[in-house]
């Protein structure tokens, strides 16, 4: 293939192959050339088809939200379920998530978030994975206020405050899968966090 030509592939199967990379390595640690091997393609066709490093991590960035992060979230919504239970599945998924022998361990939002303060990433990058969390706390917030209204939840702590504590424990379960933490482990430390929400 003469350098420079774009080769023909499959772009969602280049870009999940890259988000995987950026989620093992992180952003600082994954060079152009993790990036054209694990995608299969030149720096030619990287840049024809996603732009730079910057872009390209911003659409990983993308697709983890969509793939991997979304999904948890329905096991708030099995309204035939306790709340504890609720937030207590919902953990669990994500726990069985980023301890998965099929997957990079850790959370990749989780990992980016704590490369923001280093400015270890591009601004846009930075600004795209703040506008995220900052989002994943408001829908909190907004579902633990609906939560008290109906009787489900005392309040004791307010909405915010638990949307925070939350995401905090979501984050907390990532940094110790990352450090081979196992799904036992992570359970038992879920069990002992839903005494707030009882």
């Amino acid at each position: 293939m003469t350098a420079g030509r774009n080769r023909s592939f499959d772009k969602d199967d280049a870009l999940e192959q890259a988000m995987l990379v950026f989620w093992t390595n992180g952003y600082p640690g994954t060079s152009l050339s993790d990036l054209t091997n694990a995608m299969e393609i030149n720096k030619s066709s990287l840049y024809s088809a996603f732009g730079n490093k910057g872009k390209l991590f911003n659409q990983a960035i993308d697709l983890y939200s969509n793939k991997y992060g979304l999904v948890h979230t329905d096991e708030l919504s099995k309204m035939e379920k306790t709340l504890p239970e609720r937030i207590r599945n919902f953990l669990l998924s994500i726990a069985r998530m980023i301890t998965s022998s099929n997957l990079p361990k850790g959370c990749l939002l989780c990992n980016s978030t704590s490369e923001i303060a280093g400015n270890c990433l591009p601004d846009n990058a930075a600004k795209n994975i703040s506008a995220m969390n900052q989002h994943t706390v408001i829908s909190l917030t907004d579902f633990f206020q609906k939560e008290q209204q109906k009787g489900n939840l005392n309040d004791k702590f307010s909405p915010n405050t638990l949307a925070n504590y939350l995401l905090t424990l979501q984050f907390g379960l990532a940094v110790s899968a990352r450090n081979g933490s196992d799904m036992e482990e992570l359970e038992e430390v879920i069990n002992f966090s839903i005494v707030q929400f009882e």
